[in-house]
């Protein structure tokens, strides 16, 4: 005995299709934190000249991979079930479980316009400095891609034993059913892919940032205190967005930057980041830490070395449906600057590669940096 509408009626694509676009909108994958790094630059910038500066900053990235809580590429195990029209009398059901595996691809260029002032050195032996830092996306290009083995179907209930049926009816509408759920559960998964890949662009969010600025001799020191404002482009019902939510960040630090030899200056910096609730779907991103190591080797021909960049969440993720989803991520590169000059300005190159990541999106950064006080 056939049953020719199994085939048809049984499909996963609804369920499948919102599965990606809630993984990647989960506050958890990226964090308000430059991972490009930028220390190297700054440990070797002047900050004996007060009055006005400003820098224009092109940063070129390349995701590759959306990393779980193991470092791997995101895996989750999905189960539900799937309801067949009238067989013999009934609608059956049927459950299933299986592994959905999420391949990433995003390439995104960042310009971030930032101004400031640097005042006179008359705050308790240091100068006050306040900075405004508004960035750009005008490229963010997503693919990505949902794939996993088609799951078997547990046996339909009700069990196809009453009435009395022809012998083999049972077996016949489960694999009825299983063949449609084949052919239903890849196109799910197409349809999650689809609706998770895209592009955008728009405004960031803003950054507002005040700090005390201290130098004596061969060491340098810089506390402050950076304001995050959701100015971004963002939709919480959309996995793809510019900025991250409709929520603000405080982020305090220090830096410490010390002239170890004439040609070599050793630098760090600690960060520690507070998040408020996203207004718009009730998630609360876990607060987390920064720690920027640079050294600068100056040579006649300017001045490069390595930076490192290492950040962590260390509160849970609440409000949403990934548990702690704790962010962790490890950044190695190299910067190179070098005054131009004529017009006084610095350029700053630098390059950063993700090395490792968990619940975080990975891969590498480039940037440019052009900067000049006036």
């Amino acid at each position: 005995m056939r049953h020719p509408h199994v085939r048809h009626a049984v499909s996963a694509a609804l369920f499948l299709s919102s599965m990606a676009g809630s993984a990647l909108a989960a506050d958890g994958f990226k964090v308000r934190f430059p991972l490009s790094g930028s220390l190297g630059g700054e440990i070797v910038a002047p900050v004996d000249n007060p009055g006005l500066f400003a820098s224009l900053v092109l940063t070129q990235i390349d995701l590759d991979k959306l990393a779980d809580g193991t470092g791997n590429a995101y895996q989750q195990v999905r189960s539900s079930s799937i309801t067949t029209p009238v067989i013999a009398g009934a609608v059956r059901t049927a459950t299933y479980s299986g592994t959905v595996r999420l391949d990433l691809k995003q390439k995104q260029t960042n310009a971030n316009l930032i101004v400031g002032y640097l005042s006179e050195p008359n705050f308790a032996g240091g100068r006050l400095a306040m900075t405004f830092n508004l960035p750009y996306t005008p490229r963010l290009d997503r693919q990505l891609t949902a794939s996993g083995a088609t799951p078997t179907l547990s046996t339909l209930t009700p069990a196809l034993t009453s009435p009395p049926l022809p012998a083999g009816t049972g077996a016949a509408a489960q694999a009825q059913t299983q063949a449609g759920f084949n052919a239903s559960y890849p196109a799910g998964l197409a349809a999650s892919s689809a609706g998770a890949s895209g592009s955008r662009e728009g405004l960031g969010d803003a950054e507002l940032s005040g700090a005390w600025v201290y130098r004596k001799d061969d060491l340098k020191v810089v506390a402050g205190v950076t304001l995050v404002i959701p100015t971004g482009s963002y939709e919480a019902s959309s996995s793809i967005n510019v900025g991250f939510g409709n929520y603000y960040t405080v982020r305090p630090g220090v830096a410490v930057a010390f002239n170890a030899a004439p040609w070599l200056t050793l630098g760090g910096r600690g960060s520690v980041a507070f998040n408020g609730r996203n207004k718009d779907n009730q998630i609360r991103s876990g607060d987390f830490t920064a720690l920027d190591l640079a050294a600068a080797i100056r040579t006649p021909y300017g001045v490069f070395g390595p930076h490192v960049l290492i950040v962590n969440q260390f509160k849970d993720d609440t409000g949403g449906t990934f548990g702690a989803n704790r962010f962790s991520s490890t950044g190695v590169g190299a910067f190179y600057t070098v005054l131009i000059p004529g017009i006084d300005t610095a350029v700053n190159v630098a390059y950063m590669r993700t090395t490792s990541a968990k619940n975080a999106l990975s891969g590498s950064f480039f940037q440019l940096r052009a900067s000049k006080a006036f």
